[in-house]
């Protein structure tokens, strides 16, 4: 008996309260009550009828859930009834009452019983996303969970995946293809994607995919990719597929792509990207996709684009201090060879690529000897940063520093060459006929600016026939750490990312013959770079050299972290993140 006021009834303890129903709710309640009962009639046509109004009412309230639906919150009591009704009852009307146990166990199965799956595969597997979004998520779910059970175990998983084709589909169908790829790859079956995606569909698909690359282990995540640039191919995306191509680090693929594009501008926009990526070993047969692919006309571009937007105007050192905007008591200038080596460099990373500057291009002669050592060895090496990729006219500039006396500004110059043809592909090979001539000079110093000039000059392109002149210098027991230590960093340069056996392991036997006072040297961890830039991106293919790497003594863990960072690096590989945190 009610005492009038709302939601409280008498009898109950104090702050304890009932939600009274509104009569369209009790309306609702004594319906699926009557039909509760009318199901456990042994009258089979009216077991049926009750059975299609219970499926109805039950169907219409899940179809779009934001809440729990009041026949499943109605029919709660009566769930354990029906399901023993399914268990027990072998009529024709077996397969609707497992139906409604199924959808039922959303809200009232426990997590671990997965009855939602056992009753959909006893009951019908017709029109299964009548039920609506939310059954078919849970459904899922409880798929993933039986599939790797019934995996690990060797069992079959037909019946499984017949519902996964019906339930696929559904999801492609209705905005869900996030869902769709997520079921697909629990149950290992993402290659069938490519039979749901339409021109309409296949973004949303591509960019779930390569997002969920970045957190699944190895080599799961190359899998995922090659079904991303099959979807890609498929619907003629060519920049799309290179750059996925790219990304899998699969030249054949990209050289492919790029010759079966049609299109010629679309296949100019190709070459760009491939220039971009230094991608110099894939060469078009034409003329003009093999300068764009080596970046021959790439100082022209850069300078075109600066006039455009007016920032052609030489700066300065003094540009970027602002000294005078400091407060100073002094305000005398000093020429200091520290504050002139800043300079250098300043000026060198302001006005790179522009071609122009106020100290170097015009007489550098003079600010060169205003350096001492090292310095002039950088100042006069500054120069090709300023003439980046302008090689013809570069070579010219620093031929004129090759032949002065001093031996640090002679290096310098050797090393500039190699900073000029950086990124750049020139058919007469200037950087080679110039550097490989000091390789093997008596003089320190311009071996050391031959040696890294050759790296810089001929990074990402692969060529053996600069492994056949840098390599050899590992074997040589004589060899100064200094100069080990840039031979490993240049090659791993000119391999970035290859993967090269025979290179690795001339480095790691370089390392393990040297005595542990010339691993201590600082020029050991330019060994270890080099060594790292040989599997940069390369990820699990690392594992073998990383297992190797261990045995050396004192630079092992340095080493290590050197080759797990570069055989990640640009991957997004969250669970390696992870591990390191």
């Amino acid at each position: 008996v009610r005492d009038g006021k709302k939601g409280k009834s008498k009898g109950k303890k104090k702050g304890e309260v009932e939600t009274e129903l509104s009569d369209e709710d009790l309306q609702i309640k004594e319906d699926l009550e009557l039909l509760v009962e009318r199901i456990h009639d042994e009258n089979e046509g009216l077991q049926a009828a009750a059975l299609a109004s219970l499926e109805e009412k039950i169907r219409t309230s899940t179809s779009s859930m934001t809440s729990v639906p009041k026949p499943l919150k109605f029919l709660r009591p009566h769930y354990e009834g029906i399901k023993k009704l399914a268990d027990s009852n072998q009529g024709s009307n077996r397969k609707a009452i497992c139906d409604i146990v199924a959808v039922l166990s959303m809200t009232m199965a426990k997590d671990d019983d997965r009855d939602a799956l056992k009753y959909k595969l006893m009951g019908s597997q017709e029109n299964i996303g009548q039920w609506g979004h939310e059954f078919l998520r849970h459904l899922s779910k409880e798929i993933a969970q039986e599939f790797v059970q019934r995996s690990e175990a060797g069992s079959p998983v037909d019946d499984l995946l017949s519902l996964v084709e019906q339930i696929v589909p559904f999801n492609m169908t209705h905005h869900a293809e996030h869902e769709a790829c997520d079921l697909l790859m629990e149950v290992e079956q993402l290659d069938t994607i490519h039979a749901h995606v339409t021109d309409t569909n296949y973004r949303r698909v591509c960019l779930y995919l390569e997002t969920c690359a970045q957190y699944v282990p190895e080599p799961e995540d190359t899998d995922i990719f090659k079904v991303v640039l099959a979807i890609l191919q498929r619907m003629g995306q060519h920049t799309d597929s290179l750059i996925v191509a790219l990304r899998m680090g699969n030249t054949e693929e990209a050289e492919k792509i790029l010759e079966s594009c049609a299109d010629e501008g679309v296949k100019k926009q190709l070459a760009y990207i491939l220039g971009r990526q230094r991608m110099f070993m894939i060469e078009p047969e034409d003329d003009e996709l093999l300068d764009i692919v080596g970046n021959a006309n790439l100082s022209e571009h850069f300078l075109s684009l600066g006039r455009e937007l007016d920032v052609m105007e030489t700066k300065t050192p003094e540009d970027i201090y602002k000294s005078h905007l400091m407060e100073s008591r002094f305000n005398t200038k000093v020429d200091s060879a520290r504050k002139n080596l800043s300079d250098t460099f300043v000026n060198a990373f302001v006005n790179a690529g522009f071609c122009q500057d106020k100290l170097m291009v015009d007489d550098g002669a003079k600010w060169v000897y205003r350096n001492k050592g090292h310095g002039m060895m950088s100042a006069s090496a500054s120069l090709g940063m300023v003439l980046q990729w302008d090689v013809l006219n570069g070579i010219n500039e620093l031929d004129k520093f090759t032949h002065m006396k001093d031996e640090h500004v002679r290096a310098g110059a050797l090393l500039g060459v190699g900073i000029l043809n950086c990124g750049v592909r020139n058919e007469c090979d200037p950087a080679l006929a110039l550097l490989s001539e000091f390789v093997d000079d008596e003089n320190m110093n311009l071996r050391v600016g031959a040696i890294l000039g050759l790296g810089l000059a001929y990074a990402g392109t692969r060529r053996e026939d600069l492994q056949e002149i840098l390599a050899p210098l590992l074997d040589s027991p004589d060899l100064p750490m200094e100069l080990l230590g840039l031979v490993c960093l240049s090659l791993g340069l000119i391999f970035c990312g290859t993967c090269n056996g025979d290179l690795s392991m001339n480095i790691i036997e370089a390392l393990m013959a040297r005595e542990e006072t010339d691993l201590k040297s600082t020029y050991t961890r330019f060994a270890c770079l080099g060594l790292g830039l040989l599997y940069f991106g390369r990820q699990e293919e690392v594992e073998v050299t990383l297992e190797t790497v261990k045995t050396l003594n004192f630079v092992d863990k340095y080493a290590c972290i050197t080759l797990e960072t570069c055989a990640y690096a640009g991957t997004g590989n969250v669970l390696k993140v992870q591990e390191m945190l």
